[in-house]
């Protein structure tokens, strides 16, 4: 419509478009806009007021597109998305704790006590399951075991802590995320009671969910360049950080007179001095955090001196499967889905540990130091109260990249590329073992459909068999590497190493409800990267015979 405009008097205008979600622009006969506002009367009837004179107003008016968002409706739509993307979250926490206590002279009355000595024996905390952790004190104090030395057997401590976190992301639609943090902390203590100072021995190990993504792509050189990597690399010069750090905790602190040092010349004296003994820069206290820091990317400034790291220490591993890419059109029309895949897992271990057993507590807030006695001096050493001979990371891409096809005409495909790498460092021999696996795997299967087979029964009855025949191969190519690193000597030698090349053929046919057939045959050739092995072929064929007698 046109019509005259003047600067701030409101007109009705009728559209007769039945709707009161509008879109108008006013232009002049140059097609110049003109700014106006307007509200809506009803559904036929707009007021627009112009901002400025006219003579010939041309007014548009349209309905606006049902599905179109303003920006601030987009950004409201992805905040409450990401919100609704969480779609499951379990939390599993495990706690046991036992103790066994052989010899224990009362007898069981009810609820498995009885009264000695004006105490209940073992305790309403014990029959509870809440063991004190002085206990066998406790007992021993009381009168309650024997003191037989010949015949009692050691009392039994365990205890298990275990956190499992599982949580199921959808960010996008398709697209989905699955992450899983653990931690598992399990140890033994042997106690014996018998004589008059109770000896314990303590076993356990260990393990940690983390993350060394960022170490794990890192060149490693060849021979002659001696392997070298970046990371090892690091880790050799985090050892002098790390010493120092465990070092310094040592500084001004007094001697325990417990344990062996009772008595002890240097404990008459009070303060450590460090000319009579100092950190090992081979133990487990400097070498373990100083590997932690270099394969973690952590600083070693900063990285935990304990290596039995807590709970906030849990970082997750991952999956992920996105299956969007079969919604597109020319992909929709051949396939009935592509799904890419890519996981990750990285776990830190310490494979068992023993607690030293003339370690005594330092004398101060710091219960992780102590001093365990020089067998050739009888000189404090300092270190940690548990011997550790070992850890190791593990960490692999399964896979790193996958994809996986199925198409409309029964024909599915495979590919994936998979990494993996296995960290260990050996506290007792000081040395480092790498080793490098890469894989890559396609596969292909093919589906026939409603296959007839003809049986005959005893009775000479035949029988139809119409099923279908599933037929699978699978290459796979895989190279492996592993390397001896002796960090004292700075040499750094191949150990072992292979190249494996496999096909695996498969044939799968149910011929009737309680009987599965499948032929098979494999393949598996190793070639040896070291001359000190043999290349080794080995072909595997036959038929397996499933039967199925619960249905």
């Amino acid at each position: 419509q046109t019509v005259k405009a003047e600067k701030g008097v409101a007109q009705e205008i009728t559209h007769r478009l039945a709707s009161e979600a509008l879109v108008l622009t006013a232009t002049d006969t140059a097609g110049h806009r003109i700014p106006v506002t307007f509200k809506t009367i009803d559904n036929n009837k707009v007021s627009i007021t112009p901002k400025e004179n006219c003579s010939a107003m041309v007014i548009a008016i349209s309905t606006k597109d049902p599905n179109s968002r303003t920006p601030a409706q987009v950004a409201g739509d992805m905040f409450a998305y990401v919100g609704t993307m969480i779609r499951r979250v379990q939390v599993t926490y495990r706690r046991t704790n036992s103790l066994t206590v052989p010899g224990f002279n009362p007898k069981i009355g009810f609820f498995g006590q009885t009264r000695e000595n004006g105490l209940y024996a073992p305790g309403w905390d014990y029959a509870f399951g809440f063991i004190p952790g002085d206990f066998m004190e406790k007992a021993k104090s009381a009168g309650w075991l024997s003191t037989d030395t010949l015949t009692a057997q050691p009392a039994t401590r365990a205890f298990t802590e275990d956190i499992d976190i599982k949580v199921t992301l959808e960010p996008l639609p398709g697209l989905k995320i699955q992450l899983n943090g653990k931690r598992y902390y399990a140890n033994s203590t042997s106690i014996l009671y018998s004589y008059d100072q109770m000896q314990e021995n303590l076993t356990g190990s260990f393990n940690i969910t983390q993350v060394a993504i960022g170490t794990m792509f890192s060149r490693v050189g060849n021979q002659d360049e001696n392997f070298a990597n970046s990371a090892y690399d690091q880790f050799i010069q985090n050892r002098d950080v790390v010493y120092k750090r465990v070092q310094s905790q040592y500084d001004g602190i007094s001697y325990p007179t417990t344990g062996f040092m009772q008595g002890h010349v240097y404990s008459k004296d009070g303060k450590y001095d460090p000319r009579n003994g100092k950190v090992s820069t081979t133990s487990a206290d400097v070498l373990v955090p100083a590997f932690l820091a270099a394969y973690t990317n952590r600083s070693a400034e900063k990285v935990s001196l304990n290596p039995f790291l807590g709970f906030l220490s849990i970082l997750p591993n991952w999956s992920v499967t996105y299956d969007g890419l079969g919604r597109l059109p020319w992909l929709k029309d051949h396939f009935k889905s592509v799904t890419l895949t890519h996981a990750y897992t990285c776990k830190y271990s310490i494979g068992s540990f023993n607690s030293y057993s003339t370690w005594v507590p330092a004398a101060g807030d710091n219960k992780m130091i102590g001093f365990i006695r020089d067998v050739s001096t009888d000189n404090p050493i300092p270190s940690s109260a548990f011997d550790i001979t070992s850890v190791s990371i593990t960490e692999a891409f399964s896979p790193l990249i996958g994809l996986n096809l199925a198409m409309k005409n029964s024909l599915t495909a495979k590919f994936e590329y998979r990494k993996q790498r296995n960290l260990g460092l050996n506290v007792t021999s000081v040395q480092l073992t790498e080793a490098h696996t890469d894989e890559f795997v396609i596969g292909g299967g093919y589906t026939i459909k409603n296959l007839n087979f003809t049986t005959k029964n005893k009775e000479g009855v035949q029988k139809k068999v119409s099923n279908d025949l599933k037929l699978t191969v699978d290459l796979s190519y895989k190279n492996i590497k592993t390397l001896l690193r002796k960090v004292e000597e700075g040499i750094t030698q191949a150990s072992s190493g292979n190249k494996v090349f496999s096909i695996k053929i498969a044939a799968d046919y149910v011929l009737s409800q309680k009987i599965n057939l499948q032929f098979f045959y494999d393949h598996q050739g190793t070639m040896p990267l070291i001359s000190t092995s043999y290349p080794v072929k080995a072909d595997n064929v036959g038929i397996n015979i499933k039967l199925m007698l619960t249905r």
